[in-house]
């Protein structure tokens, strides 16, 4: 394992395809980066953040008026506004399920859909 030197980081040298050196590059300078390493820095960063982040779902086949009801006790519980992929994450559900339900209880009143 390479040891980095105090206060200047850990030296990983990289290969990447002439493709992909093109387009880090026309990133650096279309997002105004001071240099490649910066870009590769931050974007090394949040890989990493993403993965560590990341969960497994696990999805239930439900039909959409039993759905409608979950989404119908879980907004009774946490009013405000909330976007239908949350819901169908957070209840487990099939996003078109969950975007069926949220459809069937608009049609009812029993939620309001908002422009974003």
């Amino acid at each position: 394992m390479m040891k980095a030197i105090e206060d200047k980081g850990l030296v990983v040298p990289v290969r990447v395809p002439g493709e992909l050196a093109a387009k880090l590059d026309r990133a650096v300078s279309s997002l105004h980066y001071s240099s490649r390493n910066a870009f590769i820095r931050e974007a090394i960063e949040q890989h990493i953040n993403d993965r560590l982040e990341s969960k497994i779902i696990e999805v239930r086949e439900v039909p959409v008026d039993e759905a409608a009801r979950m989404i119908d006790r879980y907004l009774a519980k946490n009013p405000g506004a909330h976007y239908v992929s949350e819901l169908a994450e957070g209840l487990g559900l099939e996003l078109s399920v969950a975007f069926k339900a949220a459809r069937a209880l608009e049609e009812r009143g029993a939620v309001r859909a908002r422009a974003r």
